[in-house]
């Protein structure tokens, strides 16, 4: 049997490492809030040392911004994808390409969600998942400033976004993933079409 190398070993071990610590904290999220977690509780969620926590995170707050990082890059390498398929054409009828992988992600994982984005996940992770659907809706926003401040402008729908999400992640039925991206992109359309150049 071919060993792997040192290196390969330990990086896929810190991976796991990490993939059970934020699994733990986004369950204890959705059983109990953000305020009620301290590191120890992941610790032992994770069945995993609270030394081997600090090598790879300082706080519990680092570890929900990394879990929010790897899920950014992930919807942004999607949405690259849908531009590849699509040529580079950002003003399609489609809108932004970020919401559907978010929505179906949320969609899977619909009781996380609801200790993510309710009431009982707290300010902090609130203002974090916030701050990853801005820098989504930046990514996409078309260039065009057309006299609207740009950050306002991805502040606002994305402000929008995350409260459409919160609203269908507590239907009992809710829309499928592919018509609440629809109904987003359709009501971020009067400002994507103010915002986008004249041709």
């Amino acid at each position: 049997m071919t060993q792997l190398p040192l290196n390969a070993a330990l990086d896929r071990r810190s991976a796991r490492t990490r993939e059970a610590l934020r699994g733990a904290l986004v369950d204890l999220i959705a059983e109990r809030g953000w305020d009620d977690i301290a590191v120890q509780d992941v610790c032992e969620r994770a069945n995993i040392g609270r030394s081997t926590f600090y090598s790879h995170y300082p706080n519990k707050d680092a570890l929900l911004v990394g879990g929010l990082e790897d899920l950014q890059a992930e919807l942004q390498r999607q949405a690259q994808a849908q531009a590849d398929r699509s040529h580079g054409v950002i003003d399609t009828p489609g809108g932004f390409r970020f919401a559907l992988g978010l929505i179906e992600h949320a969609h899977e994982q619909r009781k996380i969600f609801r200790g993510m984005i309710g009431r009982r996940s707290g300010y902090v992770v609130q203002q974090r998942f916030r701050e990853m659907v801005i820098r989504l809706v930046s990514e996409e926003l078309p260039a065009s400033t057309d006299g609207l401040p740009r950050q306002a402008a991805a502040r606002w729908l994305a402000a929008g976004f995350v409260e459409l999400l919160s609203w269908w992640v507590e239907q009992r039925a809710p829309l499928p993933p592919a018509e609440l991206a629809a109904l987003f992109n359709q009501l971020a359309q009067p400002l994507l079409q103010a915002r986008r150049p004249s041709s």
